[in-house]
């Protein structure tokens, strides 16, 4: 019983670090391909000062496909999920805090387009499953066993 259910964890740990990695893959690439939009969603956020927009329109793709690429080949999938687990955090402060202030604005995450109105409701059940799939990848990924030379 207990190697039965030790198996539906791996297999399930290993299921869940993979469509996560392979979800910000897929959401960094138009990033990557044009900063220049994205650059503009981060903008319509007005959480940045303009110094940093550009830089983070650059960089932050970067961070995600990293990520992304290191849970779907399971290496440093700790580390991937702590910085996923960061983002979303972050991500949800900010999708609440615009909606406080009444702000619709497109997300950006999977669109560049600025015309795509926000569901903030939608955003949080989103950003939320990603932040506890990331919280999954983090606790349930054994550490490597060294090998012996």
């Amino acid at each position: 019983m207990n190697l039965n259910k030790s198996l539906i964890v791996t297999v399930a740990t290993i299921l869940v670090r993979s469509v996560l990695g392979a979800i910000f893959i897929y959401a960094s690439l138009d990033k990557i391909a044009d900063p220049t939009a994205f650059a503009k969603i981060i903008t319509n956020y007005q959480v940045l000062p303009q110094l940093l927009v550009s830089a983070t329109a650059v960089f932050l793709p970067w961070v995600e496909v990293t990520c992304g690429l290191a849970l779907v080949f399971g290496r440093f999938e700790k580390g991937a999920a702590m910085l996923i687990i960061l983002m979303m955090a972050v991500f949800i402060g900010i999708h609440f805090y615009n909606g406080y202030r009444g702000l619709d604005i497109a997300c950006g995450c999977f669109s560049l387009s600025t015309k795509e109105p926000s569901n903030i409701a939608m955003n949080a059940v989103r950003n939320l499953t990603l932040l506890t799939a990331g919280i999954w990848v983090l606790f349930y990924t054994k550490l490597r066993q060294s090998e012996p030379a």
